[in-house]
Order: C-alpha cells, then sequence, then structure tokens
C-alpha cells in the first residue's frame, strides 16, 4: 500500500487520530503482537480488519479458551445479538434490537442461521448448534441481503466448521464433568481427528455426546380449581438436557486448481421436563401435570466443489437439511381456564386438562453458484445463482384423554350433525379422538436469486463497493384448522378452517458502501444495505371478520453505518467501532383482534403496521497488554423505537415512541485471561480466566410497554465465568470452570400468561412464569490434542 498522502486525508487522519505516533513509538516483541483473524463475512477470505462491515469473529480456540457450548453462551460475547431463550433448543436470535416481541411464531424469522453455506434458518427454534471442533462462529449484525437472501433482514449468524486436511495426522479429545448448585451433575465427551488418507485426500470426523443434570424441581400441588394434585409427576431436578452427534467430511485434492469437499453433519437432543420457574413456589420450581418432553433431531448434507479459473475461482455447492422436532407439554391453565370461561359450550370440557402437542419437521434443498474474480486488479467482483426449495409442516394442537365424556365433545356431535345436514363433508358421529384442538400447517417456497457485488479501488486506499440481489418466490401454503379433530371450527362452514393460496412475487435490494484506509492499520468505511422480509397469508377464519387481512405484505429494513477498523500499538490493541441507523418499515405485527377480548381466540394474523427506526453505537475491542495478559470488551447501546402511530384493524393505536420489546438499550461483555510464569517443576503454564456479560431490561411484547405492565418486563440480568488452566507442552489441558460464578438469577424469557385468578379462584402461581439461567455450576475440564 502507497503510504504518501493526500492534504486532505492527512488533515482527517490527525483529526481522528491525535495520538497515533505516541502509540506507535513503542514496539512489542511478535509474542505480543494480535494475530489476524480471517473471515467470510463477503464470500471471500479477508483479514476482518478489511472487511468494510461490522463483524464478530470467535475462532476454535476462543471457542475452547471461553468454555463456550452452546448458542447461548455465545450469545453474551456478540454485542448487537440478544436470544429469547425459553429452553434448550427453542431460540429466538434478534440482531440489534429489531423485533416485535417474544412470540412471533408465524412470521419469518429476520435472522438467518447458516452452517457453512447452507441456510438452516426457522422462526422461534433456530438450530442450536454443538459447538464442537467449529472453526469459527461469525456474527454480521445489520441487513446482509445482497448476499444471503430473504432471511437476513436484520442479520447473519454463521456456524463454520473445520475442514479436512491431507497435511497431516492430528486429533482432538475433550470431557469435561461438573455440578450444579441445587441440581444433578452433568458430563460432556467430545473428540475429532483428522486423517490423511493419501498425499490429496482426507478425513475429518468428530463425536459428541452430553448430558446436562436438571436443576428445576417439579412440586407437589394443585390444579387451578384444586380438583387434584401432581404427585404421579413430583420429580426432583426434572429437566435433563442430553445431546449427541457428529460430523463426516472428506476433502479431495484433484488437482492443484481443483478440490470437492463432502460433509455430512447430525445432531439428536433430547429435554426432559420444564425450565420454567413459578415466582410464587421460589427460584427453579414448578407444578405440573404430565411428563413434558422435547425432542430435536436434524442433519445436513453438503458437497461444495472449488476451482481456480485463473481470472476467479468457481465455487458450486449442494446441500440438504432435514429437521423434526417433537414435543408434548402440560396445558392444564389454559383448559381449566378455557372451561371456567365457556362454560356449557364447544369449549367447555368440564375442567379436565390435556396437553399440548407439536410436531414439526422442515427439509430444504439449497444450491448456490459463486464465482469470485482473483488477482490484483483495482476491480474485483463476485457474481452467483442462487436456488432454495424449502418445505415446512407442522401438526400442533391440544390432547385431552377425558374429551369423548366432557361437555365439549356432546356440543362437537351435535355441530357435526348440522354440518353434515347442510352438506359439508364432515363425519357424524365424531370418530373418538383425544384430539381436541388441531392445526395442521403445510409450505412451500421455492426461491431463485441472482446476486452479485463490486468493488473498485478508485486509489491505493480508496474504494466503493456496490451489490444487487434479484430474486423471487414461489410461495404455497396450506393451513387447515379443527376443533375437536375432524370439525371444522364453528361457525360451521368448512371454508373458514382452511387456507390454500400460492402466489409469485418478486423484488431486488441494494447494497452500497466506501472504505478509506490512513495506513496498513486504520480504516474507516460507510455502509448502505438493505434487508427485506417476505410478506404472507392469514387463515380464511380470521380474514372472514374483516379484522385481519388475508394477505400481508413484506417489510423493509435499511441500514447506514459509519464504521472504523483500526490497530494501534504494533497491533497490540485492536479497536472497532460502528454508529448505525435503521429503518423499518411496513413492519409486519402478529397479535389477536380485537385486542379487548371477546373476538374469539380464533382471530389472530399479521398485518402490515407503520415505521421504527433503532439507532445505536457497537463497540469491541482486544488489548495485548503483554506476552501474558490479554483484555477484551464489546459494547452495545442503542434507541429503539417505533416512530409513527400504528393503527390496528380494530382501531387500537399503538403510539409514536414506543420502545420495542426484546430490544435492550444496552448490552456488554468484558474478558481478561492472565498466563502465569512457570513457578513449579512441571513443563507446562497456568492461566485464569474471566468474563462477565449484561444485558439491560427488555419489554416481552409490544402491548407490556403500551400498557406499562411492569410484570412483563425482563429484568437486567449478568452472569460470569472464571476459569483456572494449565496447559501440558504435551499437548494436554486441564482447566477448572465455573459458570454463572455469583448464581446469578437472570432470565431472557418470560411468560406473557397470568392465570393466577381466572378460575374464579385467588391463585398466586401460574403467574408470568420465567426460564431462569442455570445456577452456578462448576466442572473439571480435559484436553488431549494430537
Amino acid at each position: 500500500m502507497n503510504d504518501r498522502m493526500t492534504p486532505l486525508a492527512a488533515a482527517i487522519f490527525a483529526t481522528l487520530y491525535p495520538a497515533s505516533a505516541a502509540l506507535a513509538q513503542r514496539a512489542p516483541s511478535e509474542g505480543t503482537r494480535l494475530e489476524p483473524v480471517v473471515v467470510t463475512a463477503t464470500r471471500r477470505n479477508e483479514n476482518l480488519q478489511d472487511v468494510a462491515q461490522s463483524v464478530i469473529s470467535i475462532s476454535t480456540e476462543a471457542i475452547e479458551k471461553q468454555a463456550f457450548q452452546n448458542l447461548q453462551d455465545v450469545i453474551g460475547a456478540l454485542p448487537s445479538v440478544n436470544i429469547v431463550n425459553s429452553m434448550p433448543g427453542r431460540n429466538s436470535v434478534v440482531m440489534r434490537g429489531v423485533s416485535t416481541g417474544s412470540a412471533e411464531y408465524r412470521t419469518d424469522s429476520q435472522v438467518a442461521v447458516y452452517l457453512d453455506d447452507q441456510p438452516m434458518t426457522s422462526i422461534s427454534q433456530q438450530v442450536d448448534v454443538r459447538l464442537i471442533d467449529i472453526a469459527r462462529i461469525e456474527s454480521l449484525p445489520g441487513p446482509q441481503g445482497t448476499l444471503f437472501g430473504s432471511s437476513s433482514q436484520s442479520g447473519t449468524l454463521r456456524y463454520i466448521t473445520n475442514k479436512p486436511d491431507p497435511a497431516g495426522f492430528s486429533g482432538q479429545l475433550d470431557a469435561e464433568l461438573g455440578t450444579t448448585s441445587g441440581g444433578e451433575e452433568s458430563y460432556d465427551i467430545s473428540g475429532w481427528v483428522n486423517i490423511p488418507v493419501s498425499d490429496n485426500i482426507a478425513v475429518r470426523a468428530t463425536g459428541y455426546y452430553s448430558a446436562e443434570g436438571g436443576y428445576v424441581d417439579n412440586v407437589l400441588g394443585l390444579t387451578l380449581r384444586g380438583d387434584r394434585d401432581n404427585s404421579a409427576f413430583v420429580e426432583e431436578d426434572w429437566n435433563d438436557y442430553t445431546t449427541m452427534g457428529g460430523r463426516l467430511a472428506g476433502r479431495w485434492t484433484i488437482s492443484p486448481q481443483w478440490e470437492a469437499t463432502l460433509s455430512l453433519i447430525s445432531q439428536y437432543s433430547d429435554a426432559d421436563g420444564a425450565w420454567e420457574t413459578d415466582p410464587a413456589l421460589g427460584d427453579n420450581k414448578i407444578t405440573r401435570f404430565f411428563d413434558e418432553y422435547r425432542d430435536d433431531d436434524w442433519y445436513q448434507a453438503s458437497m461444495n466443489i472449488k476451482g481456480d479459473l485463473g481470472f476467479a475461482e468457481l465455487s458450486v455447492t449442494a446441500s440438504y437439511f432435514d429437521r423434526d422436532v417433537k414435543y408434548e407439554w402440560d396445558n392444564m391453565t389454559y383448559d381449566q381456564w378455557r372451561s371456567y370461561t365457556y362454560p356449557n359450550s364447544l369449549y367447555d370440557t368440564d375442567l379436565t386438562f390435556g396437553t399440548i402437542y407439536n410436531d414439526q419437521k422442515q427439509n430444504r434443498w439449497a444450491y448456490e453458484v459463486r464465482l469470485t474474480s482473483q488477482g490484483e486488479s483495482r476491480f474485483q467482483w463476485m457474481a452467483g445463482a442462487f436456488y432454495e426449495d424449502v418445505y415446512d409442516w407442522w401438526d400442533y394442537g391440544t390432547k385431552n384423554t377425558s374429551l369423548t365424556s366432557t361437555t365439549a365433545w356432546g356440543w362437537a356431535q351435535f355441530y357435526a350433525y348440522v354440518a353434515q345436514y347442510q352438506g359439508y363433508d364432515v363425519a357424524y358421529p365424531l370418530p373418538a379422538t383425544d384430539i381436541y384442538y388441531q392445526n395442521i400447517y403445510d409450505k412451500t417456497i421455492k426461491q431463485k436469486a441472482l446476486f452479485g457485488e463490486m468493488t473498485y479501488a478508485l486509489t491505493d486506499r480508496w474504494s466503493i463497493t456496490a451489490g444487487a440481489r434479484w430474486f423471487e418466490y414461489d410461495r404455497r401454503e396450506f393451513d387447515i384448522y379443527s376443533i375437536p379433530q375432524g370439525l371444522p371450527p364453528y361457525p360451521i362452514d368448512a371454508t373458514l378452517g382452511r387456507l390454500e393460496r400460492e402466489g409469485v412475487s418478486d423484488d431486488s435490494v441494494l447494497k452500497f458502501g466506501t472504505e478509506f484506509h490512513f495506513d496498513d492499520d486504520r480504516m474507516m468505511y460507510l455502509l448502505y444495505s438493505e434487508g427485506f422480509r417476505l410478506g404472507g397469508n392469514n387463515s380464511q377464519r380470521a380474514a372472514s371478520t374483516s379484522l385481519i387481512p388475508l394477505e400481508y405484505g413484506p417489510d423493509t429494513l435499511k441500514n447506514y453505518e459509519l464504521g472504523l477498523k483500526s490497530q494501534w500499538l504494533d497491533d497490540r490493541i485492536q479497536l472497532n467501532a460502528a454508529i448505525f441507523l435503521m429503518k423499518w418499515d411496513d413492519i409486519q405485527l402478529n397479535d389477536s383482534i380485537p385486542r379487548s377480548g371477546g373476538g374469539g381466540f380464533w382471530v389472530r394474523g399479521t398485518f402490515n403496521g407503520g415505521k421504527a427506526e433503532q439507532k445505536g453505537l457497537e463497540l469491541n475491542g482486544t488489548w495485548q497488554v503483554s506476552d501474558r495478559f490479554i483484555l477484551e470488551a464489546s459494547l452495545f447501546a442503542a434507541d429503539p423505537e417505533f416512530t409513527e402511530p400504528t393503527t390496528y384493524p380494530d382501531g387500537y393505536v399503538l403510539p409514536a415512541g414506543t420502545v420495542m420489546p426484546v430490544s435492550p438499550d444496552r448490552k456488554y461483555w468484558l474478558a481478561a485471561e492472565y498466563e502465569f510464569p512457570r513457578f513449579l517443576p512441571l513443563n507446562g503454564d497456568f492461566s485464569m480466566r474471566w468474563s462477565y456479560s449484561y444485558q439491560a431490561e427488555t419489554w416481552d411484547s409490544i402491548s407490556a410497554v403500551v400498557d406499562n405492565n411492569r410484570d412483563l418486563l425482563v429484568p437486567s440480568w449478568s452472569t460470569s465465568t472464571l476459569q483456572f488452566g494449565f496447559k501440558h507442552a504435551d499437548g494436554w489441558d486441564t482447566a477448572l470452570v465455573v459458570r454463572n460464578l455469583f448464581d446469578e438469577e437472570g432470565y431472557n424469557y418470560l411468560s406473557s400468561s397470568d392465570y393466577s385468578n381466572s378460575v374464579g379462584t385467588i391463585d398466586p402461581r401460574y403467574r408470568y412464569l420465567r426460564s431462569l439461567q442455570r445456577p452456578r455450576s462448576i466442572s473439571l475440564s480435559f484436553s488431549k490434542k494430537w
């Protein structure tokens, strides 16, 4: 890079960095320099400090040093990301605080999750990949629509696995055993091995098994009506969680110019019990009347071929993702509330109760072809094509084993008789069933897209970038409701419990940016990017009330970002910052109408609202104080609000200035690590590491903010981890890890339901349940590398 600067650039540099000369006077040894971090956030290998957008990368080494195990652990170290997590595997991820609440199950996700080059995004159940043999995790806040598509409206989270390497044999074995305060023991074991089969073929295999002991007690108690107890289900440390999985990958270096990689990844998790706490019963205590469970089983198969064409690199990827989620949970409170509220009707199951069940499947084929320019030209470019076929299906509802002996069943038979008499295809008498309510949903989206980016270096220091993505979606949806199974919803009209719609839509998003390098260590950039989310349909039954539209349109997000990437003291200090303004338009809102109640529980849907803005600051930095001491920190500060009044279909007005829910105005993370000088006759080094994360309070929902219902205000929370480790020169490590060091009771999930006075009695229980973070846990880990 040319070291000469124009007078204007010199003036800007002097203004921004008046202390740069003083900082540069100290020249540390090579051992104290921060290592460069390579990321693929722009779909090409680049030094993170040269990427003109906000990016945080967490490497294999960082994952291991910080004892990260799952997505919730990682989120604490990502300043712009927060999560709603009611239990393991049920993750709703929010980036830069762009959210309308914690109960959005019908609108598409605003954050894309990728495993290598394949999207694996879901709405409120984002996949929780076990962090074993992961090359890095990349967090890309802000719209990533040009390169990553629809669900990247507010950001993208990427898991990138380590690949086979024919250069030599290597492997690792890890084990950890721990205990939780007031709970059971936990343990996990994992390992990987990289085997060169020949000079140009290698295989890499990874396997893991973990068992997290429970800490929530299912305590003895009565139903809301006090007519029975749960003695058959009482159990201490009820909420066990088991995860097992593995990966198998092979890489063939066909020639110096071509290589092919095949990969198969699978993971299964089993969650038993409940993670919620009932504040009336004390910490980590709940009263449930069913042995709850949740099973999550998924696998991914992929193939990638890369070729050096001289002028460009060709990348061709084909992948398939398959996921099956099943769960069944206690539904006593809702069942008894419904019977009490709607006596002597189709909704009266005589205060008996049952369960909520769900059987949910997703599979997706994805294909992508990219050409990425190579060489030293001032003009660099990328062009690609993408095709995806996504299928989502679920069978969701409630069960009641006593259904056929209740008042509701008598009414159901009557309505079935009327429906058959009127000529509808409804069986009479209804076949016996225990399914009181059923919703079968079936959706297919076929997407094709063309995308590209171009960068031109105007000078050795100044470049401009433009990108675009054109996309077309073919969307088909089928949705059917019955109550009970086999009977269309009342009033009887077979069309009102059914939705069948399809349509094709297309649009495009743009990206523009410019960056200026003051020198080899400092760069400033400006970025404009756009994100989008598809529109969709509501149920015919809800739309027939004229309160909910049959169709709703897409919403869009525009991002304006000014950022700094910098290194100081001869690469001992790295400081990156970004200020941003994001404008959200035609916001998709999902709610029951009318909000005051009385309209029927089925009158719920999605509609387009007004505008919102999120403006804020991101900071992250690392300081290699010495070859033994390192400090790390990140900060997120923002001001999220709806900026214009939004009128709901029933006339309710959401005022301008309303704070966005699930959107903290502050979040920060701190870490320090010190390696002690050798003071024992051991061939190794002792170290200590401490980390601390904090998140400010958030509102659970829009209505909670407007009504100032402080019962639905999630308090600020924090957690910290302390580690003492020993690294031996022979390649084995051991560590004592204390998670949630101060035994904090923070939570990020809060139920919006209050059944404490819903059946004619005063009961302090079942009021705004919450899932507390795991109490203090202490574990001993061991790792051996070859």
